[in-house]
């Protein structure tokens, strides 16, 4: 299986609807997709952005999303520390969360003292999680401890096929199933994209918040890697690809990055 995330075009978030440039975006972004014939489902926030981000592809493709609102952004606002500035639980500066020990928990991060203060961040990250597993689940793939299990909803095992796939220039055996195939496409915000990406890898969300960009359009790819049956766990192959912006000559937006981005 496959999880694509892709998030919204460049916003303008006092409308929450996409800037001109934001509308290029989008349409260089169907053009890329266009070719996307295969995918099982389509997911899509609620949020106007998302919706009006999506729409090109869906147009194109003849096909409509499915809208969760656990799709919309993980906007809990906190007042930051040092700045005073009142934003999203990330965009902290690293004078202050690198200290924060519990921040780098998976299990505990939303029990930092700064976290406590919005009650509903833990509460975001139980309903988020709890609806991509939700998801998961309908294609077999159910959260065991930080991995998942690969099995029939009705609980049985699903029949492997074993095929004989080189791997770093030998012959390995690797298990196959019918769902490989499958792919998923979630449009939708960076800051739940990190969220889930979290869940899906193990790590605290603070990480993927602070350590990473996902400009407009960017493209997030996530397979399921099956190396024993019915045992899952989830790999990023690509992370905020905007290879269709370059194609288009459309420059990649600076929204979520804090230093120039690479054009080329």
């Amino acid at each position: 299986m496959r999880i694509i995330f892709v998030r919204h075009a460049e916003p303008d978030y006092e409308k929450d609807s996409l800037t001109e440039n934001g509308r290029k975006e989008a349409e260089a972004l169907a053009v890329r997709t266009k070719n996307w014939t295969d995918i099982d489902r389509f997911y899509c926030s609620p949020l106007g952005r998302a919706v009006e981000t999506a729409a090109p592809t869906l147009k194109e493709l003849g096909r409509e999303a499915i809208l969760k609102p656990w799709l919309r952004e993980f906007y809990y606002p906190i007042k930051d520390p040092l700045t005073g500035e009142i934003h999203g639980p990330w965009d902290l500066q690293p004078q202050y969360f690198t200290g924060q020990e519990i921040m780098y928990d998976r299990e505990h991060w939303y029990e930092a003292p700064l976290y406590r203060t919005n009650p509903g961040i833990e509460q975001g990250w139980k309903e988020v999680t709890a609806g991509i597993d939700k998801i998961l689940s309908e294609y077999g793939y159910h959260r065991k401890d930080s991995y998942y299990e690969f099995k029939n909803p009705d609980g049985s095992v699903l029949p492997a096929e074993v095929e004989d796939i080189p791997l770093h220039g030998t012959r390995n055996n690797e298990i196959r199933d019918s769902d490989d195939r499958k792919t998923i496409v979630i449009f939708c915000h960076f800051g739940v994209t990190c969220v889930m990406l979290a869940h899906l890898i193990g790590v605290s969300p603070v990480l993927m918040w602070q350590g990473t960009c996902i400009a407009p359009t960017g493209v997030t790819v996530v397979n399921a890697e099956k190396r024993l049956h019915n045992a899952a766990f989830f790999r990023i192959q690509t992370l905020g690809d905007c290879a269709h912006l370059l194609a288009a000559g459309v420059p990649v937006s600076g929204y979520a990055a804090f230093s120039p981005v690479w054009q080329k």
